[in-house]
């Protein structure tokens, strides 16, 4: 909550920032190239910019925290928190599907990497991983628009509009994003899961229940498993914003209208409290990331719940 309150003070101190005007940059927006001094005192009283700056800012966090008002974009001429509405669920959904895929994909990589350590496949999968963490989500998804869109026409880009439920019109369109992310993910994922496995792998209870004539898969799936899920399931979390950041990014590749298309359409229109809301949205990802890890830690790991209620 303290970060959250860090981050409103941030967004509301910025509006202050703007060029040339500052604060009363709104009613400059509202009343054009030709503004006069009643039209801009108009709206400046309508809008209580002039009102004392903690004042203003209690009012703001009041709106956000009690009725999520992000503000008014007035360059788009509606509310920030309609424009979210709209765009909020077309970037979840391509990536909560990639993060499925990844987390299905990856963690069994990742295991059968360590448990064939050194093997052809570790070092083949070893080097695929590299390669593609090292490049960025925008690279992968230029490569792939121009295989499968440009030149073999295999596949077409997201349909165009402003319906948050196209991935389930045409889950067709939305192949390449989703691909995209989901590339970026397993890239990390595995590599975080073989390391973790790896460790497990040397301590001293997995050879005692070698000792004790425990089967390889007993070992794998009893012993090694079990403990090597805490820190992925905390990784996972922490993947969440930084998912949201990569779709941001790929939605401008393709040509995609969510979040990241918003947010450079706010960006090249100067629209402060569109791009504010956004940044919002994003801290508030990461939060909830923070929030589902640690639940997450504490459902696998029964020993987390022991420690936090003994203290």
């Amino acid at each position: 909550m303290f970060i959250l309150l860090i981050v409103l003070w941030l967004t509301f101190s910025l509006a202050y920032l703007q060029k040339p005007h500052g604060a009363l940059q709104p009613a400059y927006d509202l009343c054009g190239q030709h503004a006069t001094p009643a039209c801009l005192h108009a709206y400046i009283t309508q809008l209580g910019l002039s009102r004392p700056y903690f004042l203003r800012f209690w009012d703001y966090l009041f709106g956000v925290v009690a009725h999520f008002n992000l503000g008014y974009s007035f360059k788009q001429n509606q509310s920030v928190s309609q424009l979210l509405s709209v765009f909020i669920p077309r970037t979840f959904w391509p990536a909560f599907f990639s993060l499925v895929l990844a987390v299905i994909i990856a963690l069994p990589l990742g295991i059968y990497q360590a448990w064939r350590r050194n093997s052809t496949f570790d070092y083949a999968a070893t080097g695929v991983a590299f390669v593609l963490y090292s490049i960025p989500a925008f690279v992968i998804g230029f490569i792939l628009f121009d295989i499968f869109v440009v030149r073999t026409s295999l596949l077409h880009l997201p349909p165009s509009g402003v319906d948050p439920w196209a991935i389930f019109t045409d889950p067709v369109g939305f192949i390449l994003p989703v691909v995209t992310l989901t590339m970026l993910s397993v890239a990390g994922l595995s590599r975080f899961m073989r390391s973790q496995v790896l460790d497990v792998l040397v301590q001293d209870y997995i050879r005692t229940a070698k000792a004790k004539g425990c089967t390889p898969r007993g070992v794998l799936f009893r012993h090694t498993m079990r403990n090597s899920l805490g820190p992925i399931v905390v990784i996972i979390g922490l993947y969440i914003p930084a998912l949201l950041s990569g779709a941001l990014i790929v939605e401008v590749v393709f040509n995609y209208e969510g979040l990241g298309l918003e947010l450079r359409t706010a960006s090249g229109l100067g629209d402060l409290y569109a791009i504010l809301g956004i940044t919002l949205l994003v801290t508030i990802a990461t939060i909830i990331g923070n929030i589902l890890a640690d639940i997450g830690l504490a459902i696998i790991n029964p020993r987390v719940r022991i420690e936090g209620s003994a203290r």
